[in-house]
């Protein structure tokens, strides 16, 4: 082969070799960019893969740390009241900086709450809440990024809840339902804290009014009594003193208005008494016989001035002894005998005391006019009489038979009316009442003394002249000459001088009352007794002048056999 042939065929194969070395370093070159690529694909594809599982991650930290909250703020909210410092720290809890940005909690009751104001943490400061809230309680503002939540009760608005949140998606669905379920706690326990402030707001109202009915039936109670007193004893002194037929009738009129006065003011008392779901029975044993006896001596008077037949008898089977608040139930037969004599002109009132099925079983039957079946319903409501014109012959204030019906009802008993017209009338009272098995106690042990009565010393602690004069005069009769003190603080100057066999303490008196001096007396060692003058009949007032150290009681308006009684029970021991 020629030289020139064979350089051709070595430059062709020349050009062929560096054709394929440039399609190979072409093709190198698209493999390498290729596999470049591929690589930063990987490496982004890494990158995705490693942020989702840190946004998973942070999510799912998210959820546990909110599921946690819920529980821990639930239990909160159930077992503590709701008070700033809880509200502050809810609101602080809640904002996480990722998902949670600002969180805001507002409260401002129409009804005051113990508390009001406004709770907030994250970066928002400003919070106004958008018209849309009043329509819609839970309304989302996406272009704020702010999920408000109206708290409402059935009282009206206490407030809102507001969350600033930085998520899309089904991400912020599930955001949004945690902080629904936040604002659904906070406004039940809004609501059940009002609920519960309310109640107790409505109790010590309650409490308030009850403590002012006391104090005002303790006040009257106190006021219309004390003159009572001296009106009545008066009337009893006057009586031992030598009168002209003429002063005789006046002191009979006398005595006859300040009785009805006292029946009508122990009436109205009673009333108001269990009205205000005062009244309380205080049941003892008594001797159940003796009534029958009490009563006869009670009205027998009475009924001769008007010439009826008048009995009183017991029932073979009573026993000898019950349980029950025995005044109370002498007030029912009381009113009842009284009534019975009080609407009969002619003929007769028998009163009968019997013992049926464990009840103690009082009848009182008239031969009075009767009452129609028309007007028996009137009978035992309050303030109402059969005949109410102006003509009616017979006064009183219409109470009698509602206290009898409600203080037999206290007593788990009830009453009953037969009546006709002209056939007269039977009232049946049945009392459920124990048994009582053993004899009576003396309140307080006797001691056996030779004194007698006219030796005993006695201080008299009373504010009035009026009651001083009337119960000086009374133990004067009685051949005692007391000693007389304005105030406990006088008391206290002389017993600290002298001693006395007995005090009779009033209670309410100025500078210092008897329930003060009473306690001073018993803290520095005294040990004789002391009785109450008082007023007052409700249980409460009977018990402070017990705890303040009194031994006994002796009730406005007294008369002289019942302070010449508790002078022989105390006076001499």
């Amino acid at each position: 082969m020629e030289p020139t042939a064979h350089i051709a065929l070595l430059e062709k194969k020349l050009k062929r070799e560096r054709s394929a070395r440039k399609a190979a370093e072409k093709l190198l070159e698209e493999k390498s960019l290729d596999l470049f690529n591929a690589n930063q694909l990987l490496q982004q594809s890494a990158e995705k893969l490693k942020a989702q599982a840190e946004l998973d991650s942070e999510r799912l930290a998210y959820q546990t740390r909110v599921e946690t909250m819920l529980l821990d703020y639930g239990q909160r909210f159930l077992s503590e009241a709701l008070t700033p410092s809880l509200l502050q720290q809810l609101s602080t809890d809640l904002v996480d900086n990722s998902s949670v940005r600002a969180v805001c909690i507002h409260i401002n009751p129409q009804d005051s709450l113990n508390f009001k104001g406004e709770f907030y943490s994250g970066r928002r400061q400003q919070w106004t809440p958008p018209p849309e809230l009043q329509n819609d309680p839970n309304w989302w503002d996406e272009k704020e990024g702010i999920f408000w939540l109206a708290l409402n009760s059935k009282d009206g608005s206490l407030g809102f809840f507001a969350a600033r949140l930085k998520a899309s998606g089904y991400w912020l669905s599930i955001i949004r339902k945690h902080i629904a379920l936040f604002g659904e706690m906070l406004r039940t326990t809004l609501g059940r804290q009002m609920t519960l402030e309310q109640a107790i707001q409505a109790r010590e109202r309650a409490e308030a009014s009850e403590r002012a009915t006391r104090d005002f039936l303790a006040m009257i109670n106190h006021e219309l009594r004390t003159p009572l007193n001296g009106l009545l004893g008066t009337a009893e002194l006057l009586e031992e003193t030598p009168l002209s037929p003429e002063q005789r009738k006046l002191l009979t009129t006398l005595n006859h208005s300040g009785e009805l006065l006292r029946a009508i003011i122990n009436d109205l008392l009673d009333y108001s008494k269990i009205n205000a779901g005062m009244l309380e029975l205080i049941p003892s044993p008594f001797h159940s016989k003796q009534l029958a006896e009490k009563l006869q001596a009670v009205f027998m008077h009475r009924a001769s001035e008007k010439q009826l037949d008048f009995t009183v008898s017991n029932g073979a089977n009573i026993p000898d002894y019950l349980v029950g608040d025995e005044d109370r139930i002498k007030q029912i037969f009381v009113n009842l005998i009284g009534n019975a004599i009080k609407f009969t002109e002619y003929g007769s009132v028998t009163a009968h005391l019997d013992w049926q099925d464990e009840n103690l079983v009082f009848s009182v039957t008239d031969s009075g006019c009767g009452i129609a079946k028309s007007e028996q319903c009137k009978l035992f409501k309050p303030f109402s009489q059969v005949d109410i014109s102006s003509k009616r012959s017979h006064e009183g204030t219409g109470l009698g038979l509602a206290i009898c019906r409600q203080l037999a009802l206290q007593m788990n008993g009830n009453i009953l009316l037969e009546s006709d017209i002209g056939k007269g009338s039977t009232f049946t009272v049945t009392l459920p009442l124990a048994v009582h098995n053993h004899t009576v106690e003396e309140d307080a042990p006797r001691a056996s003394t030779d004194k007698p009565l006219d030796k005993v010393t006695v201080l008299v602690v009373e504010d009035l002249k009026t009651n001083q004069m009337i119960i000086k005069l009374m133990l004067t009769k009685m051949g005692i000459t007391p000693e007389i003190a304005d105030n406990g603080k006088i008391a206290l100057d002389l017993l600290s001088d002298k001693d006395f066999d007995l005090i009779l303490m009033d209670c309410r008196m100025p500078i210092m009352d008897g329930y003060t001096a009473t306690r001073t007396l018993r803290e520095q060692g005294y040990s004789k007794p002391i009785v109450a003058l008082t007023a007052g009949t409700t249980t409460a007032e009977r018990e402070d002048c017990i705890t303040a150290g009194m031994n006994d009681i002796l009730c406005k308006p007294y008369q002289s056999s019942e302070l010449r009684a508790m002078i022989e029970k105390w006076g001499l021991i």
